[in-house]
């Protein structure tokens, strides 16, 4: 009689967490829907913004972000002489969750350069935040000749063996990540996500309506979040493979790194980079964290004008 009554609380927990997981996924997407196109590549959706004439430049947004992460300030900011695209990355905001699990970079660069050719891009400069540093540069260590200029703002571009948070190593686990993130998503109160994303951005705040604009629970809807972990998880040894190749890259490179930035030291990236490829420049910024990407405007706009004239 208790296994019964043990078994019966326990699948009622599980059709709550079920229907609770669902209806934060569902809510999350009709406060933030897509403000984008979508173009089919190998059978995935891919969601991406086009804005502007000129060359093109091409933003490829960090872990757990998504391209409203550029719709803020960047894409506006560069459409005036930019025919500048933003992309979602495989399993973020609304570009498909890739058949496999964990999509590598290999995965992700053969992704969006198809997409980007299919738009009628035949060369770009590449704008790569955080993780999507690590994107562009394996893409320019791949592909060169698809590539007129990086721009690297807060980027992973070493194989420094530090350990990811356990969060993302409990999340990226089969079965126990995802009922765990389905669970987070059903009992977690929305301030506990918005508190979350906005250490990002220390020792500063986040900009004024960037929180409300950028719609923090599209990154933490539960099959996302476990998505986004996987690629963390297997990140490490993809850009110790890549980064062999690093002193054949001949394309001008800018690089904006904050010096407080704990999420991705400069120390331990930007710094060994510009060793390793020494034509590269290097903007630091005194006191600024991770958040580079909105609150280092200026010095993106003179790094990506650098790289063009370099070009």
């Amino acid at each position: 009689m208790v296994i019964s009554l043990f078994l019966i609380g326990i699948i009622c927990l599980a059709l709550l967490t079920i229907y609770l997981s669902s209806k934060f996924t569902k809510h999350a997407e009709q406060i933030t829907p897509p403000v984008g196109e979508f173009i089919e590549i190998d059978g995935i959706n891919i969601h991406y913004v086009k804005k502007g004439t000129g060359p093109h430049l091409i933003m490829f947004h960090g872990a757990g972000g998504h391209l409203k992460d550029f719709t803020f300030d960047l894409v506006d900011r560069f459409a005036k002489d930019y025919t500048v695209i933003a992309f979602d990355r495989p399993g973020h905001g609304y570009t498909s969750l890739p058949n496999k699990k964990g999509a590598t970079l290999a995965d992700q660069s053969e992704l969006l350069r198809k997409a980007a050719h299919e738009l009628g891009v035949k060369n770009a400069y590449l704008l790569g935040y955080s993780f999507g540093g690590a994107l562009s540069l394996h893409i320019a260590t791949h592909t060169p000749e698809f590539v007129r200029g990086l721009i690297l703002v807060s980027a992973v571009s070493m194989p420094t063996p530090y350990p990811i948070h356990i969060n993302y190593r409990v999340m990226a686990k089969p079965i126990i990540g995802p009922i765990l993130m389905a669970i987070a998503t059903s009992f977690y109160r929305h301030t506990y996500f918005r508190d979350s994303y906005e250490t990002i951005f220390a020792p500063q705040g986040s900009p004024k309506g960037y929180l409300d604009h950028v719609g923090v629970n599209i990154s933490v809807r539960f099959k996302n979040f476990v998505e986004n972990s996987r690629q963390l998880n297997i990140l490490l040894p993809q850009v110790l493979a890549q980064s062999k190749f690093y002193p054949n890259l001949k394309m001008p490179i800018e690089l904006i790194h904050g010096t407080t930035d704990v999420s991705v030291p400069a120390s331990e990236h930007a710094d060994k980079f510009i060793k390793v490829v020494p034509h590269a420049n290097l903007v630091t910024v005194k006191g600024m964290g991770h958040g580079t990407h909105q609150l280092a405007t200026q010095q993106i706009e003179a790094a990506v004008k650098a790289v063009a004239d370099a070009a």
